[in-house]
C-alpha cells in the first residue's frame, strides 16, 4: 500500500488547508501504520506549527470517505478528558475528505510488545474505561454497529464452499462457534465509550500518557470490550505472549462474565476470518493477510479459554 503525499493531493484541497492554517506546508513525514491508502502525514508549517493530516477520496478507497466523516463527527464532540488528539479542521467537498488534528509528540508502541510498555497501555485502557463510562459523547451501540459483522460463523455455516478454507478446528466446531456467537449482543452491550479498533498503530505513547488515535468506529459497549478487541493484535505480533494472562490482570476483565467474554471472542474471531476470505479491496493488498492473522490469534485465544 502506498500512502499519498501532500503534493499528490488535488490543488484545491491543499489550497483550502493552507488557507485554513494561515500558513504553508513546508515539510512532511508520512506515517506508515494502518491500512488507509490516503494521506496520513505529520506536517510542519512555515510558522513552525505542526499538525497531523489525513485525507482520502473514493477513488483511493470507496468506503473510507464515510469513515472519515464519521470520525470527524466523533472528534468534533470528543471531550478533553479522553486522551485523543484535538480536531483542528475538516474539509469535505463531496469527493475528498480531510481531517486535521493536533500532532502528538510520541511514538507508537514497539512490536513485538515489550512487557513494561504493554502494562502501561493496559493501565491506560483501564483508566479510559473508567472515565468514559457513561460515554461522554453520542455514539451508536456496539450491538447495532456490528450486527452485520458479528454473525460471521452463522453466515459461514451456510456456505459449505468456504469450509475447506477454514481452520480445521473451526471447521470441526462450527456449530459450537455459531452457538457462542449468538450471544454476543447481550454480552457486549453497555454504556462505555469504546474505540473498537485498538492496535499498536492506533496508540501513541508520550512522556506522560497514552494517546488513542483514529476513532471512526467509536461505539458504546461493555467497559472491557476495547481490551478484548485489542489483545489478539498483541498476541499476533508478539509470539509467545499469552493474551489470557494479560487479560486476567486487567481490572475491567475481572468484572466480566466468562461466558460473555467467550461469546464476544467467538463473534470477533468469526468476523476476522470471514473478512479475510474476501477478495482484497482496491489499494489495500495487505489487509486480508492482516485479517487472517488477527482471526487466527483470536481463535487461538478462544480455544485456550474453552480448553
Amino acid at each position: 500500500m502506498a500512502r499519498l503525499l501532500w503534493q499528490q493531493l488535488p490543488a484545491q484541497v491543499r489550497d483550502a488547508a493552507e488557507a485554513a492554517f494561515g500558513s504553508a506546508v513546508v515539510d512532511e513525514v508520512s506515517q506508515s501504520g494502518g491500512f488507509s491508502p490516503g494521506l496520513a502525514s505529520r506536517l510542519r508549517l512555515a510558522d513552525g506549527r505542526r499538525v497531523f493530516a489525513k485525507a482520502i477520496s473514493p477513488d483511493r478507497d470507496p468506503l473510507a470517505p464515510d469513515l472519515f466523516r464519521r470520525e470527524a463527527r466523533v472528534m468534533a464532540a470528543m471531550p478533553a478528558t479522553v486522551p485523543a488528539p484535538g480536531l483542528l479542521w475538516t474539509y469535505d467537498d463531496g469527493d475528498w475528505v480531510m481531517l486535521v488534528l493536533e500532532d502528538v509528540d510520541g511514538h507508537m508502541p514497539h512490536e513485538p510488545w515489550q512487557p513494561d510498555e504493554l502494562q502501561h497501555v493496559m493501565t491506560a485502557l483501564a483508566d479510559l474505561a473508567e472515565y468514559a463510562t457513561p460515554s461522554p459523547l453520542p455514539v451508536p451501540s456496539v450491538v447495532d454497529d456490528l450486527a452485520d459483522n458479528f454473525g460471521a460463523w452463522r453466515a459461514l455455516s451456510a456456505q459449505p464452499e468456504e469450509w475447506p478454507r477454514l481452520d480445521p478446528w473451526a471447521r470441526d466446531h462450527l456449530d459450537l462457534l455459531v452457538d457462542l456467537e449468538h450471544g454476543w449482543g447481550d454480552a457486549a452491550k453497555g454504556d462505555t465509550l469504546v474505540h473498537a479498533d485498538l492496535r499498536a498503530d492506533n496508540l501513541i505513547v508520550t512522556a506522560d500518557r497514552v494517546v488513542v488515535i483514529d476513532w471512526p468506529y467509536a461505539v458504546a459497549g461493555a467497559p472491557w470490550l476495547d481490551a478484548l478487541f485489542f489483545l489478539p493484535s498483541v498476541a499476533e505480533s508478539s509470539p509467545g505472549l499469552d493474551p489470557q494472562a494479560v487479560w486476567e490482570s486487567y481490572g475491567p476483565a475481572r468484572a466480566a462474565d466468562p461466558g460473555a467474554v467467550d461469546a464476544v471472542l467467538a463473534a470477533l474471531a468469526g468476523d476476522w476470518v470471514r473478512q479475510s476470505l474476501r477478495p482484497a479491496p482496491p489499494n489495500l493488498p495487505t489487509l486480508r493477510a492482516h485479517q487472517a492473522a488477527k482471526g487466527a490469534a483470536t481463535l487461538a485465544w478462544l480455544r485456550s479459554r474453552l480448553g
